[in-house]
């Protein structure tokens, strides 16, 4: 804080006292919360809230509405121009993606999400990655903009706890319902991607080639103990 009032402080910038006043007043701001633990703790818990419309304001960050995805209708064939079902669902997926990557911290954003990819892309390559991680998709966002309390209000230790208890539930409920609803499209686009058919159809040829080879071989065995059998009488 010392560090940065200095560089910033009106008195030391005579080229640009306003921005460095501006600067300076944020400098203060912050250092204002973080030196007091109770403001701090408000600004840690609320931090995504804060950075998108400042404190009092009520955010609506539900992003993309998924529930239009329900539907074939939103898309028209399985090709990769701009209405099929690939470029739709990649679209739909890098969007999701994006939005998550602002309730991320540094380490976690490093993390490559895998993408939905094209029509033509291999099945063990592509999809089974997508789908293993989004099939177990859990939300980044703390849904921090729907508390119903502010616990900087409460009266006593006790109060801020079931504020803070309360809040929690408001939370863990808004991102299940997140969880679900993402899930849940992602099962719905699995059942109707063309790439997991021709794969199972593929897993199911070789199942059948297999048994088949397991019966010529099995049927094979019994000839030459028959044969065995036959010689030793």
């Amino acid at each position: 804080y010392r560090k940065l009032a200095l560089k910033y402080h009106p008195d030391k910038n005579p080229d640009d006292p306003e921005g460095a006043k501006q600067t300076f007043q944020l400098i203060q701001q912050a250092y204002e919360v973080l030196s007091d633990p109770q403001e701090r703790a408000w600004y840690d818990n609320h931090r995504e809230e804060i950075l998108r419309g400042g404190l009092g304001e009520r955010l609506e960050e539900e992003g993309i509405n998924l529930f239009q995805y329900f539907t074939s209708s939103c898309y028209s064939g399985f090709g990769d121009d701009d209405k099929g079902f690939y470029s739709v669902y990649r679209e739909v997926f890098n969007t999701i993606a994006k939005e998550d990557s602002e309730f991320m911290d540094e380490q976690e954003s490093d993390f490559e999400i895998p993408e939905f990819g094209k029509a033509a892309d291999d099945y063990e390559d592509v999809c089974a990655r997508f789908y293993d991680y989004w099939s177990g998709y859990t939300t980044p966002r703390t849904y921090s903009w729907l508390d119903k309390y502010d616990t900087r209000q409460g009266e006593n230790r006790w109060v801020k706890r079931k504020m803070e208890q309360e809040n929690k539930k408001i939370r863990d409920k808004a991102k299940k319902e997140r969880n679900d609803v993402i899930r849940n499209l992602v099962g719905f686009v699995r059942k109707r991607d063309k790439r997991v058919a021709a794969y199972r159809k593929k897993l199911e040829e070789k199942a059948e080639e297999n048994k088949k080879k397991t019966q010529e071989f099995q049927k094979k065995q019994r000839e030459e103990r028959k044969k065995l059998l036959q010689e030793s009488q």
